[in-house]
């Protein structure tokens, strides 16, 4: 008697149970291999970048460079500083050597493209001495400060204040980098004494004999 070939269909027949379990097997291999492939794929797995070194590089600069090295950059924030030039990378995140994924955004943090930005929120005139005032003034950041003396009836107190040509008035918003003039009372001028003078001209038109 022939022997009878196996089949599929038959053996699930027989054993439902089990091939239903060998099924779900074969499944969820297939949907792992699968998901192994995308997962691979989207995180470009084997693609990797070392960052390069960017920390005092204008802006422009450090995005060629990490541009050139498959990486993005992105102002992550930025900080005022007179000492560097604006736009100048001061710190990077990943560090400087780390290896990433090609791709990867690269967090910089950057001195400030444009000076900051101050308020005057005291009155700069009025019962305020020059010391006062400068010391308000360095208070909120500014540091050029010139001082321009003008006739008062009292010593040492601000009557005017600008920069440029503008008055400084409370609420006036100006760049840290300005340039503020103070005019500052220098008292009352005294005037000649009249019979001082009196006497002056009588004494000019005196003659004096030649000797």
């Amino acid at each position: 008697m022939p022997a009878k070939k196996f089949s599929i269909r038959d053996f699930y027949k027989r054993h439902r149970i089990f091939s239903t379990f060998i099924l779900i097997g074969i499944v969820t291999m297939i949907l792992l291999w699968g998901a192994m492939i995308f997962l691979d794929s989207w995180t470009m797995h084997g693609s990797t970048a070392v960052v390069p070194q960017v920390k005092n590089l204008p802006y422009a600069e450090a995005e060629a460079v990490l541009r050139a090295n498959n990486l993005t950059i992105e102002i992550n924030d930025s900080v005022y500083d007179r000492s560097m030039p604006p736009g100048t990378v001061v710190e990077s995140w990943p560090k400087a050597g780390a290896v990433v994924k090609e791709g990867r955004q690269v967090y910089v943090t950057t001195t400030a493209f444009s000076p900051k930005q101050v308020t005057v929120s005291m009155p700069l005139t009025g019962n305020v001495s020059s010391r006062q005032a400068i010391s308000y003034l360095r208070g909120i950041g500014i540091s050029d400060i010139r001082l321009e003396s003008v006739p008062s009836e009292f010593p040492d107190l601000v009557m005017g204040a600008r920069y440029g040509d503008t008055p400084i008035n409370v609420g006036t918003v100006l760049p840290v980098t300005s340039t503020v003039t103070l005019k500052v009372g220098s008292g009352p001028v005294e005037e000649p004494d009249s019979l001082a003078l009196e006497d002056l001209e009588v004494m000019s038109e005196m003659e004096f004999p030649e000797y």
